[in-house]
């Protein structure tokens, strides 16, 4: 298969356009060694994105987290179906028996029942906890589904970062340093903070209202073996070559074939349609093609790697920009990889029922219509009092108290995580229903004032 740059450059120059991206990058691998790589837009100000800066990878890490799980099994140092407590014995929930039942594949395949929005909770806050003390903070944590069930959880990699320092008698960074990045020769590839900056971490943005904003996100350090390592597209361009051939690359191993294969072969029942879980990876179909892939999302960052065993071919890309809502609203048409993918493919682009403009352009409509009624509204009660707007006032109260309580359970998120992830729609919401509030006391006050 060739690789036409010129139509690749193209396709890569529309979507940064279509989507507002401030900047990308992407690496092609195929039979061996890189076809094409591209950094396009901003990694910075007056900084020029490459397919060597640093972006965080958000749930990409995973891959790296199950790697260096899969190289202690073959190292002897610990076996898939070993419960935790055998290496962590003091691991706890507030089910004794639960705690004691969950083993490490059930980790690795999002199957200990615990929950989303406890995973999602711990990205939420800031760092300054070790991946120990966070975990030993779950001693309170309830599994929300019986062990065995598919639920896609942070919780689960961070416990298995803990097992990994255990088992190896490093600390999680130091490991995947000396047993990943540097046989793989991924020079640009970071877990601490500091570090990333120092080798040109891009700057990160969230989109508002679809216009991309820079933001400087907290980087937890405690939840680097779920979300938090950084890498470049070039690097991660290098770990694909060495999944797709059996763990060698530059005749350096970090994983036998057999290893590889039990990585990407999939242990769980369909998880959503068309997809299935292996260790750190999702299986899925590009029509009738099988790949394996996963995405990776923090508030500021975006990524996508795709690997097609059948073809030796592999993609990633990395974007600067994130946000909650986007991907949900949009789907696969943020998946840029996977995007580039059908196109080497020769497949058709999925026809897109709604395109970044469309809906941005219609959220915002909403919400400015939303936003002059409300100003127009509390402009009239100021003015003169209107029982019919008072009354209604207190009915917007009341739903911003429904809302509050029942938004973080129907996102299976916090506030604390949706006011980092969903900035401009958070934001909105707390104006909006501050701003009913501010009425219901107008008309209140007006109310009981005549009564006096």
């Amino acid at each position: 298969m060739s690789v036409n740059t010129s139509l690749l450059d193209a396709f890569l120059s529309d979507k940064r356009r279509a989507l507002c991206l401030p900047g990308l990058a992407i690496t092609i691998v195929q039979y061996g060694r890189i076809v094409y790589q591209r950094g396009l837009g901003n990694a910075g100000p007056s900084r020029a994105m490459t397919p060597q800066t640093p972006m965080i990878i958000g749930s990409l890490s995973k891959s790296f987290t199950a790697l260096a799980v899969m190289q202690l099994v073959e190292a002897g140092k610990l076996v898939l179906d070993d419960p935790v407590q055998y290496h962590v014995p003091w691991f706890c929930l507030a089910d004794a028996d639960a705690a004691a039942s969950i083993t490490v594949r059930h980790l690795l395949t999002h199957t200990s029942g615990i929950s989303r929005y406890a995973g999602r909770a711990l990205l939420g806050g800031h760092s300054g906890k070790t991946i120990e003390q966070s975990m030993r903070g779950l001693h309170n944590l309830r599994l929300s589904l019986p062990i065995g069930t598919f639920q896609y959880s942070n919780t689960n990699y961070l416990i298995l970062g803990l097992i990994v320092e255990v088992v190896s008698g490093q600390a999680f960074g130091t490991y995947v340093q000396q047993h990943i990045f540097g046989p793989l020769g991924m020079l640009n590839s970071y877990i601490r903070e500091d570090s990333a900056l120092r080798g040109g971490l891009a700057s990160g943005h969230r989109w508002w209202f679809g216009v991309p904003l820079p933001y400087k996100a907290p980087y937890l350090e405690d939840a680097v073996p779920a979300a938090f390592i950084a890498s470049s597209a070039e690097d991660m361009g290098r770990h694909m070559l060495a999944l797709l051939n059996g763990g060698d690359l530059d005749d350096t191993s970090v994983l036998s074939p057999d290893g590889v294969a039990e990585l990407h072969r999939p242990q769980t029942a369909t998880v959503s349609p068309g997809s299935r879980y292996a260790l750190g990876w999702r299986v899925e179909k590009l029509g009738d093609t099988e790949i394996i892939r996963h995405g990776g999302e923090v508030s500021n960052f975006l990524a996508e790697m795709v690997l097609i065993p059948g073809q030796q071919l592999g993609v990633v890309v990395l974007m600067n920009v994130s946000n909650g809502v986007a991907p949900l609203a949009l789907g696969k048409d943020i998946r840029l990889a996977s995007s580039v993918a059908q196109l080497l493919l020769g497949m058709p682009q999925p026809h897109r029922r709604l395109s970044f403009q469309s809906f941005y352009a219609l959220l915002d409509l909403a919400l400015g219509i939303l936003s002059v009624y409300q100003i127009w509204s509390l402009v009239r009660l100021l003015r003169s009092s209107s029982r019919t707007l008072g009354q209604i006032s207190i009915f917007e109260v009341l739903l911003g108290i429904v809302a509050a309580i029942r938004i973080p359970r129907l996102a299976d998120s916090p506030w604390s995580l949706l006011r980092i992830y969903v900035p401009d729609i958070t934001s909105w919401l707390a104006a909006f229903f501050g701003c009913s509030l501010l009425k219901c006391c107008v008309y209140l006050f007006r109310h009981l004032s005549r009564r006096v």
